[in-house]
């Protein structure tokens, strides 16, 4: 569930800032929540990436005259396209600040396009950052301590993977987890004994199923010379085709349309006992 809300400054009764947010998310503070949070950070002197200080600097003023920002749900949607094009929709019909079209403190047009700030806000910016130094000048990145390694491998443990897990440098859904910590990886490491080989199977691949004079069927090598002398006889030989008699004009047909409705009906039947059969004696239920 994806929602278009609207900040509003109950002094001016205007809105000046308008996004979009999503029912469920990681942490426990909404989207529209996470702006006031941002702009106390900000009083605080925590530094912020790429913060918008206009819309920031406007929340603390509301704050400072001892008001609460005003938050409006202007529309709810299943699809984030859907969202996004009603934000688009609502910051053309206020207008920027930054262009001189309205009193919205976004620096985007909406949706998922980039930052787009004005030419003055682009001058400004530029005239800030003339002359100082890059945060990273002389900044030795890596390799990082054991500490360090920890706290980002106890962050990641149990973390969804990403959309496109499997694009490298994807994290697993199950990193770090094993059968004692998580149900979800114990589930999956408990063995289906109804499932793949047994213990002690023995492949069949270049084996023939055979019957001795007494009946008895075993599997033995294709190249055994009992098979040549007649000793052991092969257990398919002399069995019509499952497909003897069929024509390509059969090709694609339903039973139905094969042998006729109660032929069809009897051999369904005939097939859905067999598998019952078949499924208690691997159980070692007893048969009907």
């Amino acid at each position: 569930m994806f929602y278009v809300y609207i900040l509003s400054n109950p002094m001016t009764c205007l809105p000046f800032y308008v996004g979009v947010g999503k029912k469920y998310r990681r942490s426990n503070c909404s989207r529209e929540q996470s702006h006031i949070r941002e702009a106390i950070k900000l009083r605080n002197g925590k530094e912020l990436y790429r913060p918008n200080k206009h819309k920031l600097n406007t929340i603390l003023k509301i704050l400072d005259h001892g008001f609460n920002v005003t938050i409006d749900i202007a529309a709810r949607y299943d699809c984030l396209k859907d969202a996004f094009s009603e934000e688009i929709r609502l910051i053309a019909l206020y207008g920027r600040a930054d262009l001189g079209l309205g009193p919205l403190t976004n620096l985007t047009d909406g949706g998922q396009g980039g930052l787009n700030p004005s030419p003055l806000t682009r001058a400004k910016i530029s005239q800030m950052l003339k002359g100082k130094p890059s945060k990273l000048k002389g900044r030795k990145l890596g390799p990082y301590s054991l500490e360090r390694r920890n706290s980002l491998s106890r962050a990641t443990v149990g973390r969804p993977a990403p959309s496109g897990a499997f694009k490298k440098g994807a994290i697993p859904w199950n990193k770090g987890l094993t059968k004692e910590t998580s149900e979800s990886v114990a589930k999956y490491s408990v063995p289906n004994p109804d499932k793949g080989f047994k213990k002690g199977h023995q492949s069949t691949l270049g084996m023939a199923m055979v019957q001795d004079k007494d009946g008895n069927k075993f599997f033995v090598s294709v190249n055994d010379i009992r098979r040549k002398t007649g000793e052991l006889v092969s257990v398919h030989v002399g069995r019509p085709g499952w497909n003897k008699g069929k024509s390509i004009s059969t090709k694609g047909k339903t039973y139905e349309e094969i042998y006729g409705p109660e032929k069809a009906a009897e051999m369904k039947q005939k097939r859905i006992l067999s598998n019952i059969e078949r499924w208690k004696k691997q159980k070692g239920l007893p048969s009907q």
